[in-house]
């Protein structure tokens, strides 16, 4: 999984569009909404990299895990370290975990159905 695919899906998962994005982060010097869109498409399809502003932005709008996106940046950059273990749906992890509300005793953390699959997304019957 790419950098801008593990944010994309990350932002998916949380229920966010790019527009939901654009309007609650900030740029210096300031631009325009719009263009702010822009920027995130290019980086959720990696045609540019995020800065560190801009990660620390998206992720005050929605949870991913620095770490994660940190080794995958590495890796695309030719780093040989071992893949994070993902879910293939929502790119949860074992340190951003989805959480769900579906006992009795309230919400508690996704956990693994498959090694590519979290049991929320398996519970949701998304699995493709």
């Amino acid at each position: 999984m790419t950098p801008g695919a593990y944010l994309k899906m990350r932002r998916c998962a949380a229920g966010k569009s790019v527009a939901d994005v654009a309007a609650k982060i900030g740029t210096m010097p300031r631009i325009a909404e719009h263009m702010r869109a822009e920027l995130i498409e290019f980086i959720e399809a990696d045609a540019t990299p995020a800065s560190f502003d801009a990660i620390v932005a998206f992720n005050n709008v929605y949870p991913f895990d620095f770490d994660v996106l940190a080794t995958l940046v590495r890796i695309s950059m030719g780093g040989d370290l071992p893949a994070p273990q993902l879910c293939r749906i929502c790119a949860c992890s074992d340190f951003d975990r989805c959480v769900a509300a579906t006992d009795f005793f309230g919400a508690h953390p996704c956990g693994w159905a498959r090694p590519d699959l979290c049991t929320r997304c398996a519970s949701l019957g998304t699995v493709a």
